[in-house]
């Protein structure tokens, strides 16, 4: 994200600064076109590149979860449930906050993978007291 954003001659925030300026990019004139088709190109990068940030922040509370459950420890409080739970409630307002296709990507796509990975381990937990119990 960083790489290629930096290819850009200013940033996303310069380019939204210059578009307010309508003497130096008239209104349908080539140059303002151009500014807004970059800036549109720099909007997209950084919509993705949030959305891996947080999908990666997301799969490591997973991971912890899932290390917790195979060594039968309980999770803890600010797991999965409680931050996806909050990223639904945060009130929409604000730079950093979230656009609904992430939340729902991290709550429906990686809460699926979690649940299908608590289940493996919590069957395989299940299969060494069965083995241990018939020993």
């Amino acid at each position: 994200h960083r790489l290629l954003l930096s290819k850009y001659p200013c940033s996303l925030a310069q380019d939204i600064s210059d578009l307010m300026d309508e003497e130096l990019y008239p209104r349908f004139s080539n140059r303002r076109h151009a500014k807004i088709q970059v800036r549109g190109e720099k909007e997209v990068l950084h919509h993705y590149a949030l959305w891996a940030q947080t999908a990666i922040e997301v799969i490591e509370i997973v991971e912890r979860e899932i290390m917790m459950e195979t060594n039968n420890r309980i999770a803890p409080q600010k797991g999965f449930d409680y931050i996806t739970r909050a990223m639904e409630d945060d009130d929409g307002v604000g730079p950093n906050t979230l656009h609904h296709t992430i939340i729902r990507y991290c709550c429906d796509v990686l809460g699926a993978l979690r649940k299908e990975a608590l289940n493996n381990v919590r069957r395989e937990n299940d299969m060494k007291i069965q083995g241990i119990r018939t020993s």
